[in-house]
């Protein structure tokens, strides 16, 4: 599981933000891999 994915799997429990600090990833490089692909909203 990548760090992005992590976020996205839990990101309905916890805030974005504190999931990126948590695994040390910037948000915009997370919403940036959201939006790359369908399906990626972690929902």
């Amino acid at each position: 599981m990548s760090r992005f994915q992590f976020v996205a799997d839990n990101s309905t429990t916890f805030e974005v933000k504190r999931l990126c600090e948590l695994v040390e990833i910037e948000r915009s490089s997370y919403y940036a891999w959201v939006k790359a692909a369908p399906g990626r909203d972690g929902t």
